[in-house]
C-alpha cells in the first residue's frame, strides 16, 4: 500500500486539473484557437544561438529546478549510401531529475532496421559526476561544446553549426536477444532552418500541478529544424552501414516536470519539400486536450505558419497494435490538418521504446506519410511519438512535489 499511496495522491490532485482543462477548453475555444502565417519573427530572433542550442543550467530558466526537464532530441531518416535501404535513427539526450533533487542525464537510442523489421534499442542514466560537459576551441574546426559519457560523445561545432554523435551500446531486440548498436553521425545545419513551434516560442504542456510561481512552470522553449543533412555510419550486431539522409532536431527546455507525460507527437517530412509539426497532449484518461492540440506548417520556401485547438487538427487512429508487454499502440492514423489530409502507417509496427528500468515505456517510430487516406500514394516519410499508453511505473518520481 506504501507503493500504491504516492500515486493516489496523485491522482487526485491531478483528476481536477484534467477536468478543469478539458471544460475550460470547450469554452475558450474561440479564444485559444490561432492561425499566424507568415510571421516574420524567426527562432534566432527569440533565442540565443548558439547558447541555447545545448544544455541548460536549470536555475537558468526556473527557481525550483525541481520543476526543469530538457532534451536534445534527433530523428534521422536514412538511407544506406550503397543499397537505398532506408532507416530510421533516434537519439535523445536528457537532462532532469532521476530522482527529486538528483539532476541527472539519460541517454536513449533506437535504430529502426526497416528491411529486417528490427527495432534495437538502448538506454541509460548517468550521473552528474559521470559526465563530463566541456567547452573549447578545435584548431581545425573552431568553438565546441562537449557532453560525454563512458558510451557517449555528442560534441556541437558552433562555428560550423554542425553536431556529431558518437554512442554505442547493447541493445534488445525481439525475443530478449541482444546485440552491439554504435553510430557515428555528423547532423549539419546547410539548408533549411531554425523553426519556433509557437509564435513566441513557448508552449503550454497540458495536465500540470500548480506549483510555485515559475513563469516557465508548466511551460517549455521548443524549437526544431526539420532536416539537418546527415552523414556517417551506423552498425547493427557486425554490421557496418554508411548512410546518408535528414535528421529532425528538437530543442525543448522549461519547468514541465510536474505535467503529465501523455502524447501523440508527428514529424512529416513532405516530397515537395515542406514539413508539418502537430502534438496532441493527453489527460490522465488519454483523453485529448483539445485547447492544447498544436500544429506547426513550415512550406517549401521556409514561410511559417501556427494552429492551435482544434483547429490544428482532425485526429483519427484506424489502426491499433499491442505491444509483446500488452500496451496497445494505435498506428494506422488519419491526419485532417488546414494544410492537407494524411494517411500515416509505420514501415514497421514493432518500434516500441520498452526500455528497462525505464518509468516511462513509449512507441517511437518512422512512418510512410499518404495523401488523403492509406490507399493514397506516399507523398513522404515522418516520425510519431506516442508516451501515455503504458502504464507509468513509479509515477510519484515523474513530479516536482
Amino acid at each position: 500500500m506504501t507503493g500504491i499511496l504516492p500515486i493516489l495522491i496523485i491522482v487526485l490532485l491531478l483528476m481536477p486539473a484534467a477536468s478543469s482543462d478539458t471544460i475550460a477548453s470547450e469554452d475558450a475555444y474561440n479564444a485559444t484557437n490561432l492561425s499566424a502565417e507568415y510571421r516574420s519573427l524567426k527562432a534566432e530572433d527569440v533565442f540565443d544561438f548558439p547558447k541555447d542550442h545545448v544544455l541548460h543550467r536549470p536555475q537558468e530558466v526556473v527557481t525550483n529546478s525541481k520543476l526543469f526537464a530538457e532534451w536534445l532530441y534527433w530523428t534521422g531518416i536514412l538511407h544506406d549510401i550503397e543499397t537505398g535501404k532506408p532507416y530510421g535513427v533516434q537519439y535523445t539526450l536528457f537532462q532532469m531529475d532521476l530522482q527529486p533533487g538528483l539532476m541527472a542525464f539519460i541517454n536513449h537510442v533506437a535504430l529502426s532496421d526497416v528491411y529486417n523489421s528490427q527495432h534495437p534499442l538502448y538506454g541509460y542514466p548517468i550521473l552528474p559526476e559521470q559526465a563530463n560537459i566541456t567547452s573549447g576551441t578545435d584548431g581545425n574546426k573552431g568553438a565546441y561544446w562537449r557532453y560525454e559519457d563512458n558510451q557517449t560523445n555528442l560534441t556541437y561545432w558552433s562555428d560550423l553549426d554542425s553536431w556529431n554523435i558518437i554512442t554505442h551500446g547493447s541493445a534488445s531486440v525481439g525475443g530478449g536477444r541482444s546485440q552491439t548498436v554504435s553510430m557515428n553521425l555528423t547532423i549539419a545545419n546547410d539548408k533549411a532552418d531554425y523553426y519556433m513551434q509557437s509564435p513566441n516560442g513557448i508552449t503550454e504542456l497540458g495536465t500540470c500541478l500548480s506549483i510555485g510561481s515559475d513563469a516557465m512552470a508548466g511551460r517549455s522553449y521548443y524549437y526544431s529544424h526539420p532536416a539537418m543533412s546527415t552523414t556517417g555510419t551506423i552498425t547493427i550486431g557486425r554490421r557496418t552501414i554508411n548512410v546518408t539522409g535528414d535528421s529532425w532536431f528538437d530543442h525543448q527546455w522549461g519547468g514541465f516536470r510536474q505535467c503529465y507525460p501523455a502524447w501523440d507527437w508527428f514529424s512529416l517530412r513532405l516530397d515537395d519539400g515542406s514539413y508539418v509539426m502537430l502534438y496532441d497532449l493527453k489527460d490522465l484518461l488519454k483523453h485529448s486536450i483539445p485547447s492544447h492540440r498544436r500544429l506547426t506548417h513550415i512550406d517549401s520556401n521556409g514561410n511559417v505558419s501556427w494552429w492551435q485547438g482544434r483547429d490544428a487538427c482532425n485526429i483519427t487512429a484506424t489502426r491499433w497494435w499491442t505491444s509483446p508487454s500488452g500496451t496497445k499502440y494505435p498506428v494506422d492514423w488519419i491526419l485532417e490538418t488546414p494544410v492537407g489530409k494524411f494517411g500515416l502507417e509505420p514501415y514497421f509496427d514493432e518500434q516500441n521504446m520498452d526500455l528497462e528500468d525505464s518509468p516511462l515505456k513509449y512507441w517511437e517510430g518512422i512512418m510512410r506519410v499518404r495523401a488523403v487516406d492509406l490507399g493514397g500514394e506516399q507523398i513522404g516519410t515522418g516520425y510519431l511519438e506516442m508516451i501515455g499508453y503504458a502504464p507509468i511505473s513509479n509515477i510519484g518520481s515523474l513530479y516536482a512535489i
